[in-house]
């Protein structure tokens, strides 16, 4: 009888690690990016809260949204040295500190904005690696009380 409940439980543990959870996909678009939990569309927000639940992906995504939102005051910036340099060239002044000014926040939001896709690629691969090990509980089914796996 031991032997018998022995096999199951080790053909229960070895069919556990077959399983894998729902992946997150990030696709890049014209608008912004889309995010899908296996065929299913989901939103941003969605994707942050699943982000939360994983602490080494909720750093990665806090990082991507910090760049983020360095990269938004950047293009603000620059949207302040153009208007500058324009109203410059039409007053006949200097325009060498409005162009560098435009040029350098140009380089500096470009680069935090590639820098905040490239964390949020990391922190859902991160997420998806985490989440791949099922796990095998004692609790409540559709008929009872039984062996529940969860992923």
């Amino acid at each position: 009888m031991k032997q018998k409940l022995f096999i199951i439980l080790v053909i229960i543990i070895g069919y556990s690690n077959l399983g894998t959870a729902q992946e997150i996909t990030m696709f890049q678009g014209f608008w912004g990016n889309s995010y899908y939990q296996d065929d299913n569309k989901i939103s941003c927000s969605q994707v942050e809260t699943l982000m939360l639940e994983d602490k080494e992906a909720s750093q990665l995504w806090k990082k991507s949204k910090k760049h983020r939102t360095i990269a938004y005051v950047a293009v603000g910036v620059e949207i302040g040295f153009l208007i500058w340099q324009l109203n410059s060239e039409s007053n006949g002044e200097s325009q060498i500190i409005p162009l560098i000014g435009v040029l350098g926040s140009g380089i500096v939001g470009i680069g935090f904005s590639l820098s905040s896709n490239n964390l949020r690629k990391k922190s859902i691969l991160k997420y998806n690696n985490n989440k791949d090990i099922g796990t095998i509980n004692l609790g409540p089914t559709y008929n009872g009380l039984g062996m529940v796996y969860s992923f």
